[in-house]
């Protein structure tokens, strides 16, 4: 992707992140792509729970691409379906477990860009 003039992402490889969802980063600075956003695809298999985490700079969304399962953000927690949309406010501990039979996919986009180093475990 040319930076200065945007274009077609391509995804990188897929990694589990520290609050152990599979992840395929889709846009990221150190690929050439957004200076102050990353955007990623998190999937969580049946049965599953993402890890308890915050994030202490960066603010994220979560969108529901398919399954289906439950978001908790603070003390709520909200069931989710292909098109629920979530805010996540820097420092709101948050997590995502998928319901039914199929994985649940969710489109992360992160300001500033996700870290590791920014990631910080709840509970």
């Amino acid at each position: 992707m040319d930076k200065d003039r945007g274009g077609e992402a391509q995804p990188g490889q897929p990694y589990v992140t520290l609050d152990g969802s599979m992840v395929t980063e889709l846009v990221r600075p150190e690929r050439g792509g957004s200076r102050n956003l990353s955007v990623a695809e998190a999937v969580i298999e049946p049965g599953q729970r993402a890890l308890r985490h915050a994030h202490r700079e960066s603010d994220e969304v979560y969108y529901v691409l398919g399954g289906k399962g439950e978001v908790s953000v603070g003390e709520k927690s909200f069931p989710v379906e292909p098109g629920s949309c979530l805010f996540i406010p820097a420092g709101e501990p948050h997590s995502a477990a998928a319901a039914g039979n199929g994985p649940l996919k969710i489109l992360c986009a992160c300001a500033p860009p996700y870290a590791h180093e920014d990631t910080i475990p709840v509970d």
